[in-house]
């Protein structure tokens, strides 16, 4: 079979995929154009006050049900922890929600592990793909599928990289990574050698967007430290001392890698060329891919783990500057480097710019980041009332959503330590609660975690944590990975405010699944922004579908996209409720959900 870009037959994978195929044979048209220079920022979002209705105290604005026991997902990551102390494992594996074979309804994969002394293969510790279906019922179709895979498996990403209009699957890995191929049939073909994507340093954070507005989705993958399982695992200063993994501290970065999309099946990594192979400082773990300066161009942001933290504004043309000082989101605010962990992107204070949320290390504050435009950023955690609550945990995967749909993103963090210190007798929890946060009104996060499920009663080593509407309700839910129990489904069970506004965005000049595409949304006199997620959170890839609040009305007066690459196209009066298709250069088109 050749591993060139193709036109499929496709087999088996349901009436609603062949119906959403047609989308792809839509020819584009002429549209909206604006030089990528000259692009007009989005006025200041209003600050929506308070609402007067009083919520019954019996009902929190927010509630998660673990439905994991029943839904058919017995996952759990193989090989970590062990008494070996490996540093490969503190960072568990990847969560990617993505609906491979295009029936409407979101499918899980989950990137496993491995052990030097007791190799995946000899404990069928496979990574695994769960066909999702109706009423949170999940099918595993890993062998159906050729995903079986074996390997210390660390994070993922999902994107259409050959437009064909089914996404493919990328994992990151310490040592070898990996590409799948979508064949559009219900199975994956992998393709790493032939696509020259096999980088062999330990990824933790892969993500695909259009970085040169060529229309392809390119590949930008994190990378850690040098490190061997050779190497003694490090001793504690505690006395006694203890056996532990060793800290990032002693070992030296490796630079990040991106890998340009040739067209043709193929990528070529340009990394040192594009500037964003910086040798020996960054020991990346996490990224998010936005428009965070609003020039028309995807930006890219690297959580680094005891280093600062990288901004790298896009210059066009496949070129970068690492400016993240100058912008104020390399330290954070009490001046420490941080131990970035992961990283979420929202418009938390509805001021029309995506701000940056990072999680740190126990002991240090989580950043929030808020995104001045032109100004760069300023670190707000401290009047968010955050620092308190996020100093004692150490967090991973952070999500910055809006869960109960009132029209302001919440905030969740999975919790866990690396190390278990609790022999020393120094206080520090192992497994720890994970924490939920209440947006109000982009003035405070109200820690909520109490209150809000049975899961978040509970502690975990939390690591991964991915986003996205598995049950087509219209909001979202969550799947969080763990490092010594089964991954969590969790799902939103919080009473919306309102409506909702659901679309999907179909690029026909643009890349086919625009990822890092922005959308400005208004209703009445309100504007409201969102984007189509790329990396975010830690070692995850989530829905691709935009789900804003829309209060009680039936219509959003405007919707208007920014593709990457800079031009702008507009839709007026876009149903709400329904699933809303946003085809480039052709207006709309509804097609109802198949559950």
């Amino acid at each position: 079979m050749s591993h060139l870009v193709r036109n499929r037959v496709m087999v088996g994978i349901g009436s609603a995929a062949v119906v959403a195929s047609l989308i792809w044979l839509v020819l584009p048209v002429a549209q909206q154009t604006l030089p990528r220079n000259n692009r007009p920022i989005a006025q200041p979002l209003p600050r929506t006050p308070p609402k007067d209705k009083a919520t019954p105290e019996s009902v929190p604005p927010i509630q998660f049900t673990r439905v994991t026991q029943s839904s058919g997902i017995d996952f759990q990551y193989y090989g970590n922890p062990s008494p070996e102390h490996y540093m490969t494992q503190q960072n568990g594996g990847g969560v990617a929600l993505f609906d491979f074979d295009a029936d409407g309804q979101l499918d899980v994969f989950l990137v496993n592990g491995s052990h030097f002394e007791l190799p995946a293969e000899s404990a069928n510790a496979t990574n695994r793909l769960y066909r999702g279906g109706a009423d949170w019922q999940f099918s595993d179709i890993t062998v159906a599928a050729d995903l079986e895979a074996f390997g210390h498996g660390m994070g993922c990403t999902v994107g259409d990289y050959d437009s064909d209009g089914f996404p493919d699957l990328y994992v990151a890995c310490y040592g070898r990574n990996r590409l799948w191929q979508n064949a559009g049939d219900g199975t994956f073909e992998e393709v790493t050698d032939f696509a020259g994507v096999g980088d062999e340093l330990w990824g933790t954070s892969p993500a695909f967007a259009d970085l040169d507005g060529d229309g392809l989705l390119d590949l930008y993958v994190v990378n850690y430290v040098h490190w061997s399982p050779e190497e003694p695992p490090c001793m504690s200063r505690h006395d006694p001392p203890m056996r532990l993994s060793c800290s990032t501290l002693e070992r030296i970065g490796q630079s990040d890698v991106l890998y340009k999309n040739l067209g043709d099946g193929r990528f070529e990594e340009v990394g040192k060329a594009a500037g964003i192979a910086i040798e020996e400082v960054g020991k990346g773990m996490a990224l998010t891919i936005a428009d965070l300066d609003e020039d028309g161009r995807l930006d890219v942001y690297v959580a680094n783990d005891t280093t600062p933290n990288y901004f790298f504004r896009n210059l066009g043309s496949m070129r970068f500057e690492e400016v993240g000082v100058a912008k104020g989101v390399a330290i954070s605010e009490n001046g420490d480097v941080g131990a970035g962990m992961g990283v979420a992107c929202a418009d938390y204070d509805r001021d029309g710019h995506f701000d940056l949320s990072v999680t740190n290390f126990r002991h240090q504050i989580n950043d929030v980041f808020r995104n001045l435009g032109a100004a760069g950023f300023v670190a707000t955690n401290t009047e968010l009332g955050l620092d308190y609550l996020s100093t004692l945990p150490l967090g991973f995967g952070i999500v910055m959503r809006d869960f109960n749909l009132d029209g302001w993103p919440d905030l969740f963090v999975a919790n866990g330590h690396i190390w278990d210190l609790s022999p020393a007798g120094q206080g520090d929890d192992y497994e720890m609660l994970p924490q939920l946060f209440l947006n109000e009104h982009g003035v405070r996060f109200r820690e909520i975690t109490d209150d809000v499920g049975e899961y978040f009663r509970s502690r975990h080593l939390g690591r991964a944590a991915a986003f996205g509407d598995l049950d087509n309700d219209g909001d979202f839910d969550l799947v969080v990975a763990h490092m010594d129990e089964p991954v969590a489904l969790l799902r939103n069970d919080a009473l919306p405010e309102g409506r909702v506004l659901r679309l999907r965005l179909i690029g026909t000049q643009m890349a086919r699944q625009p990822l890092g595409a922005r959308v400005e949304v208004r209703i009445g006199d309100e504007w409201s922004i969102a984007h189509i997620p790329s990396g975010e959170s830690f070692q995850a890839s989530h829905d691709e579908r935009v789900i804003l609040a829309v209060g009680d009305n039936a219509r959003a007066a405007t919707v208007r996209v920014w593709w990457p690459g800079g031009e702008k196209e507009e839709w007026k009066n876009v149903a709400t409720g329904e699933l809303v298709y946003l085809i480039e250069g052709q207006g709309r088109m509804a097609l109802p959900h198949t559950q």
